[in-house]
């Protein structure tokens, strides 16, 4: 049998280790170490009594050992394995089972939406013609597909108005329940039922241009009837602006930025105080060697006179220009070399007129403005391109007609029968045989003196008319603003 052992600390016997274990609840019998027979009893104590449960921890007994929780068996705990694997396995499909229902439902739906946005038909207005269309067709597509009903974009024009490309301007117009769409927009608009749309052939376009401004020349008026002709407004250009298309590159006049101002050419005949008798004797075409004979008569008979010279010739007797001076009377330029000066072009023109000035004040020291022009041949063209170097045209009121050599009883007559007071006469002193003149002047003054006359030259006869410009009385040009 086996043996137990008594524990120290007084508690229950436990089975000695190298004993045969003893079956539960079974009596046996044994002796004592003695060999006295003894009863033991095997079994364990009844169970005690539960006890209340306790906030507190028992107290532990010193050097016992610390008891362990329990710990769950590996049926246990498989079980519960299976318990929670079978819930979470009903959850997935609850899950799948919704997820499936929605998407089933959102597929409706969104079948139902793209049909009816895409191949639903319905009716549409387009130029109040019925149209059946679906959601798919864009308003571009539907137009094009009926040619624009007609309509056609607009062409492309030149700055004139001349069609330079069709349709090459705006595209067609296309407004939809009256609100206006491009063609870009055309092509994202998608439309409704009952839509109204309309479209309209396209506006023309024209070309670009460049902006630019060109000068307007002005022009001149010329007002004839007097012997001395001079400026009364000076001309000033005008400015336009005009375009040059950018393709056609026509150019077309746009608007005036500056109306020019006409150069205007009065002319009158001078006219002395009342009362006054004063008369002008001129010569053309010296100085030769007549003038110094007439320079002789006029001052032995106490004359003046006014000698219209010749540039190339005053070059070239320098000491009678100046005599002429000296003497009283007055130089004015005949031109440089006496040709018709509306013959000339624009650069002969002015060099003729500026050598012609700048000869007299080489050769008599005396500057002026004053002309008569060859022949008389002075216009509105000439004056157009002299206007700043020649400030006034003398002709004459009295011809003698003296180049002709017609007697010195003609010359004299014709003098004298056509006198007045303002009269300017023309002779020669140049330019041929003036031996008629030389004989002729001094019974002419004398004739004229006898009835009253005075003998002044131009300038002096045109300084005693008010209605001449200051400018003119000075021998001068006219300035620029003059008007």
């Amino acid at each position: 049998m086996g043996r137990l052992k008594w524990n120290k600390d007084g508690g229950d016997p436990t089975p000695d280790a190298n004993s045969p274990k003893m079956p539960e609840a079974q009596a046996s019998q044994g002796s004592t170490e003695h060999g006295e027979p003894s009863r033991v009893t095997a079994s364990l104590r009844p169970p005690r009594p539960p006890q209340p449960a306790s906030t507190h921890p028992a107290p532990r007994k010193a050097g016992a050992a610390q008891e362990r929780p329990r710990s769950m068996s590996d049926d246990e705990t498989g079980r519960q394995a299976g318990v929670a694997g079978h819930q979470g396995n009903r959850h997935a499909f609850m899950a799948a089972v919704l997820l499936l229902f929605v998407c089933l439902i959102a597929s409706a739906v969104g079948g139902t939406w793209y049909w009816w946005n895409n191949f639903r038909q319905f009716t549409v207005s387009i130029n109040n013609e019925t149209l059946h269309v679906t959601g798919r067709d864009s308003l571009s597509s539907i137009l094009e597909g009926h040619h624009y009903f007609g309509k056609r974009p607009g062409a492309l024009l030149s700055i004139s108005g001349k069609h330079l490309k069709a349709e090459g301007g705006q595209a067609v117009r296309i407004t939809c329940n009256g609100s206006p769409l491009s063609s870009a927009e055309s092509k994202s608009t998608r439309l409704a039922s009952d839509d109204v749309v309309t479209v309209s052939d396209g506006g023309n376009r024209t070309e670009g241009h460049a902006v630019k401004e060109r000068t307007i020349p002005y022009s001149a008026s010329m007002k004839l009837g007097g012997a001395v002709q001079f400026v009364s407004q000076q001309g000033s250009d005008g400015e336009m602006e005009y375009w040059v298309g950018s393709i056609s590159h026509e150019s077309v006049d746009k608007r005036v930025i500056r109306q020019p101002r006409n150069l205007e050419i009065d002319s009158i005949n001078p006219k002395p105080p009342a009362g006054k008798k004063v008369i002008a004797l001129t010569f053309d075409d010296g100085p030769s060697e007549y003038s110094s004979q007439i320079l002789q008569i006029l001052k032995g008979k106490g004359a003046k006179a006014t000698f219209m010279d010749i540039g190339d010739q005053s070059v070239a007797m320098p000491q009678v220009e100046r005599q002429m001076i000296s003497d009283g009377n007055q130089v004015v330029s005949h031109s440089d070399s006496h040709p018709d000066l509306t013959t000339l072009n624009h650069d002969e023109l002015r060099k003729e007129l500026t050598s012609g000035f700048d000869a007299l004040r080489k050769a008599s020291g005396s500057t002026t403005r004053m002309l008569r022009a060859p022949y008389g041949s002075f216009n509105e063209k000439t004056w157009l391109q002299t206007s700043d170097i020649v400030g006034s045209n003398v002709l004459w009121t009295i011809d003698t007609q003296d180049w002709k050599q017609p007697g010195e009883d003609a010359i004299r007559q014709q003098v004298l029968s056509n006198a007045y007071s303002g009269a300017i006469v023309l002779m020669h002193d140049g330019g041929g045989n003036r031996t008629q003149d030389v004989h002729v002047l001094p019974g002419i003054i004398d004739a004229l003196k006898s009835q009253g006359y005075q003998f002044v030259t131009v300038n002096e006869l045109i300084s005693m008319d008010s209605r001449f410009p200051s400018w003119v009385q000075k021998d001068e040009v006219a300035p620029s603003d003059a008007h």
